[in-house]
């Protein structure tokens, strides 16, 4: 990307207001800018985001310029004061979703910016944000979690049974889940194995349950929404932010990130049915009225927001684009406009929600954008595609598989169009 305002121009204006830096405070202000990067590139934040915050954390704190350049698992960045400069490289290994440790590094960028605080002072408050717990505990996610894949199950044409099968399966995946990532097991094995323990479990209460009382459980329904609580969305959004911005190495780097999620899914969900020889029968989707799809469209964009550690304050209002979303989708849908053209507006909707809030809240439009997302992932295509392979049906199975992907791709057509005419108005860094 072409730089807004030339380096050298740059460091020429700011030389003339700044007073020089000495090595020694230079290099503390670096270290402080790289580890309020670190923390948001371990958090979740996409890459210009990334880049932007620690470019301003510097400047803030004392350097003329800062060059950023940032991949999915380092930072590279440059302060520069007069004739002084120094470069370090920050090795990231550590990853997850945290999106309330982000919103506080960003609320420090801007307090810093105000010349609120100094480089120590600003170094001490990011430690005690790398130390601070969620703010959900295990407990009030897990509830989140299972009410939110219950939602899945409404919207995927189940009713109440496959909603309290669903809720039953996703919560203990989701405990499952917790207790693997504690001890540091790989994720994409974590992933695997929680898909094949949560659809195993969904399955075998979907048989068994209409044993005990006289009820009947649609089995592909209460599968696909009860892993759904590993859709790799903060990975698929971030893609999209990434590659629409021009940062091609990092938004492909999280696309296949994202998909090899999503294969871990298929695998754990194909291992079940393997294992099992269960005949699973794919049924016609039929859609609740739009009043109950837009409640659980809430419940399912809410409950990923506690997953995600979304603010409390800017929680209500991700759960609202998730449901604004989805009733855009819903309506362009029941008109007769192709599924793809529904999903794409859907998308723009969510881009929009998520830019407005975050300027109205002066906070990151991820809070929105992402748990906004989760609602619109067509789970049930990318279930009959991997039933389709574990049938040997390799034709329809891909079919139904590229028809997932070109939903994701209307989603993030309509994300990255709202994203590309919001930079139109402002000035670019790099």
């Amino acid at each position: 990307m072409s730089t807004a305002v030339s380096f050298q121009e740059s460091e020429a204006d700011a030389s003339q207001e700044r007073p020089a830096l000495s090595r020694t405070a230079l290099r503390d202000v670096l270290a402080t800018a790289l580890r309020a990067g670190q923390l948001m590139l371990e958090n979740g934040a996409n890459t210009a985001r990334i880049e932007e915050t620690v470019h301003r954390m510097g400047t803030a704190l004392g350097a003329e310029w800062m060059d950023v350049y940032v991949t999915p698992q380092g930072i590279i960045a440059s302060a520069v004061s007069h004739h002084e400069h120094r470069t370090r490289i920050q090795r990231v290994i550590k990853s997850g979703v945290d999106l309330s440790r982000v919103a506080a590094v960003m609320d420090l960028s801007r307090r810093a910016e105000h010349g609120e605080l100094t480089a120590e002072e600003a170094l001490q408050q990011l430690e005690q944000i790398a130390r601070q717990p969620r703010l959900y505990g295990v407990w009030a996610t897990m509830l989140a979690v299972a009410l939110a894949c219950g939602g899945f199950a409404v919207l995927f044409g189940g009713g109440i049974g496959e909603f309290g099968v669903v809720l039953l399966a996703a919560g203990c995946a989701q405990l499952l889940r917790h207790s693997l990532l504690h001890n540091n097991l790989d994720r994409l094995m974590t992933t695997a194995v929680v898909a094949a323990c949560a659809s195993a479990l969904a399955l075998t209460i979907a048989e068994r349950l209409p044993l005990l009382v006289p009820i009947a459980i649609k089995p592909a329904t209460v599968i696909t929404a009860s892993v759904l609580l590993l859709v790799p969305g903060v990975l698929m959004v971030s893609s999209t932010a990434d590659m629409v911005r021009g940062d091609i190495t990092s938004g492909v780097a999280r696309a296949t990130a994202a998909l090899l999620s999503v294969m871990s899914i298929g695998a754990g969900i194909w291992a079940t049915l393997l294992v099992s020889r269960a005949t699973v029968t794919l049924e016609t989707v039929v859609q609740p009225n739009l009043l109950v799809a837009l409640v659980m469209a809430l419940l399912a964009a809410g409950g990923f927001g506690v997953l995600f550690d979304v603010p409390y304050r800017a929680l209500p209002f991700a759960a609202l684009t998730g449901m604004l979303a989805y009733g855009v989708r819903w309506l362009i849908a029941y008109g007769g406009a192709p599924i793809e053209v529904a999903f794409f507006f859907a998308g723009l909707t969510i881009g929009a929600m998520a830019e407005l809030l975050a300027r109205r809240l002066r906070t990151t439009s991820s809070l929105f954008a992402i748990p906004g997302y989760i609602p619109l992932v067509p789970g049930a295509i990318a279930f009959r595609a991997v039933l389709r392979f574990v049938e040997a049906d390799y034709t329809a199975g891909l079919a139904d598989a590229v028809r997932a992907v070109l939903l994701i791709i209307a989603i993030a057509v309509g994300l990255g169009t709202v994203s590309a005419l919001t930079r139109m108005r402002q000035k670019l860094l790099f």
